[in-house]
C-alpha cells in the first residue's frame, strides 16, 4: 500500500507541476488537462508498463470519500459552484448559465481530488514554491528585457493606461507574482534549499528581484494584493508571535515602500499619475474609452443592478444579459460594455445579498476552520485573493480559478493531514501547525 501511495503522489506531483507551468504560460488546454488528470487519479489507479497505461478503480475510493466528508473545509470550497447552480431557478439565459457552471466546475470536483491525494509534506510544498519562484523569475526577466529594449514604446503605452506585455493576462500574472513573492519570503525565512545551503541566498535574491519587478510591471491589482498580504503577515507576527518590533517594522516598511517606488520606478510613477488623471475623468463623467473609468463605471453599473435586485439578484446566468441591456439602453455611446470589474459586486448583482453572504462564508470558512488562520502562508493567500476580488472578477475565468484553487487546495491538503502527524509539527515561521 505504501508503494502504491508513493506512486500516486508522484503522479499527482507531475500534474501539479504541469498545472503551474500552463497557468503561468497561459496554456489553457494543458491547464485543463492537468486538472482532469488529478481528478482521474482520485478515482482510478494508473499502472504504467512501458507504453501501456491501465486504469482500475482506486481501492481507497470509499476511504477517500470519508476523508473528504469529514474535513468540512473541502465542502466549503464548492460554494461558488453551488450558488450559481441554485440561481438556475431564476436565470433564463440557459447558454450563459451553462457557461458559468462549466467555468465554476473545478470548485465542485477538485476538492475531492486533493482530499484523495496522499499528504503533501512541508518539503514537497516548498519544492513547489521553489519551482514557481524560478519559473516566475525567468519569465519576469524576459518581460523586463523586452521592456528595456522597447522602453520608449512601452512607456508611451503605460501613459495611455496600457501595461507591459505578459505571457498571460497581466492582472492574473501580477497576482501570481504577488503569491510567488510571499512564497519566496517563506523559503528564505526557513532557509530552505534542495541540494546546497547557498541556495538560500539565491532564493533571497530571486525574491528581491521579483519584489522590485512587480513595481516595474506596475499592475496595481497585484501590487495592492501583495501589500495587503505582507501587511497581514506583519499583523500575524505582532498578534500571534508576539514579535512586536519585527511586525511593526515590517508594517512601517510596507507603508513607506509605495512612496519610495513612486520616486524610483518611472513605470510605476506613470501608472499612478495616469490612474489619478483617469479617476478625475470618471468623476467628471468624461471617462469613456479610458480603462480605469470603464472599470469603475462597470462596478457602479453592477451595484445599481444589485440594489434593484437586492435579495437574490438577477440570477448568475442572467447577469451578462442584464448588464448589456443597461449599457445598450441607459448608457449607449457613453461607456463600452464591461462586466462588473469586482468579484463581490458580480456575485451581489447575480445572486443578491444572500448569495454574497454565502459566498464569503465559503471563502473564509477554510481559513477559520480548525484555526487554519494560524498558518501564515494560508492566511496570506486569503489576503491576496480577497484584495483581488475588490478589483477583479478573479474567479470568473479559468486562469483566475486555477490560480486560486491551486494554492488553496495544496494548503488544505497539507492542513487536513496534520491531525496526529507528529513529524509535521514543526516550529517554523511560515509552515507549521
Amino acid at each position: 500500500m505504501q508503494t502504491l501511495l508513493q506512486s500516486y503522489k508522484a503522479q499527482a506531483l507531475v500534474f501539479l507541476f504541469i498545472w503551474l507551468v500552463s497557468m503561468v504560460l497561459s496554456a489553457e488546454f494543458v491547464l485543463s488537462l492537468s486538472m482532469i488528470g488529478l481528478l482521474v487519479l482520485a478515482f482510478f489507479e494508473m499502472e504504467i508498463e512501458g507504453p501501456k497505461v491501465r486504469l482500475m478503480w482506486r481501492r481507497t475510493l470509499r476511504e477517500n470519500f470519508r476523508k473528504y466528508w469529514k474535513y468540512k473545509a473541502w465542502l466549503a470550497v464548492s460554494i461558488p459552484f453551488l450558488i450559481v447552480l441554485i440561481s438556475v431557478l431564476w436565470s433564463s439565459d440557459v447558454h450563459y448559465t451553462l457557461e458559468r457552471l462549466r467555468i465554476k466546475l473545478p470548485f465542485l470536483v477538485l476538492p475531492f481530488a486533493f482530499a484523495s491525494m496522499p499528504a503533501l509534506r512541508k518539503k514537497e510544498i516548498f519544492t513547489i514554491l521553489y519551482f514557481l519562484l524560478v519559473m516566475m523569475c525567468i519569465t519576469s526577466l524576459y518581460i523586463l528585457i523586452d521592456f528595456l529594449v522597447n522602453f520608449d514604446e512601452v512607456m508611451e503605452l503605460l501613459g495611455r493606461g496600457g501595461h507591459l506585455p505578459t505571457p498571460s493576462n497581466h492582472i492574473r500574472f501580477s497576482l501570481t507574482l504577488a503569491l510567488t513573492i510571499i512564497g519566496g519570503l517563506a523559503l528564505w525565512a526557513e532557509k530552505f534549499y534542495l541540494q546546497q545551503a547557498f541556495e538560500k541566498y539565491i532564493i533571497g535574491g530571486m525574491t528581491l528581484f521579483l519584489f522590485v519587478f512587480i513595481h516595474i510591471l506596475s499592475v496595481r491589482s497585484g501590487i495592492l494584493a501583495l501589500y495587503l498580504g505582507l501587511f497581514v503577515l506583519g499583523a500575524y507576527y505582532i498578534f500571534f508571535k508576539k514579535k512586536y518590533l519585527l511586525g511593526i517594522a515590517g508594517m512601517a516598511a510596507i507603508i513607506a515602500l509605495p512612496f519610495i517606488a513612486y520616486k524610483t520606478f518611472p513605470s510605476f510613477k506613470l501608472k499612478i499619475d495616469y490612474a489619478v488623471w483617469d479617476y478625475q475623468q470618471f468623476k467628471n463623467n468624461t471617462g469613456s474609452n479610458y480603462p480605469d473609468s470603464e472599470r469603475l463605471f462597470s462596478m457602479k453599473n453592477g451595484l445599481d443592478i444589485a440594489k434593484e435586485h437586492f435579495l437574490f439578484g438577477v440570477g448568475a446566468g442572467d447577469l451578462k444579459k442584464e448588464v448589456k441591456k443597461r449599457y445598450d439602453t441607459l448608457y449607449v455611446g457613453k461607456y463600452n460594455f464591461r462586466m462588473p470589474h469586482n468579484q463581490a459586486i458580480s456575485i451581489f448583482a447575480g445572486t443578491g445579498i444572500v448569495g454574497l453572504i454565502v459566498f464569503f462564508i465559503g471563502f473564509f470558512f477554510p481559513l477559520f476552520y480548525k484555526n487554519n488562520f494560524k498558518q501564515p502562508l494560508f492566511l496570506a493567500l486569503h489576503a491576496v485573493v480577497f484584495m483581488s476580488f475588490m478589483m477583479e472578477n478573479t474567479i470568473e475565468n479559468n486562469f483566475g480559478i486555477s490560480m486560486y484553487l491551486f494554492f488553496l487546495l495544496i494548503g488544505l491538503n497539507y492542513l487536513s493531514n496534520q491531525q496526529g502527524e507528529e513529524d509535521e509539527r514543526i516550529n517554523a515561521p511560515f509552515l507549521q501547525k
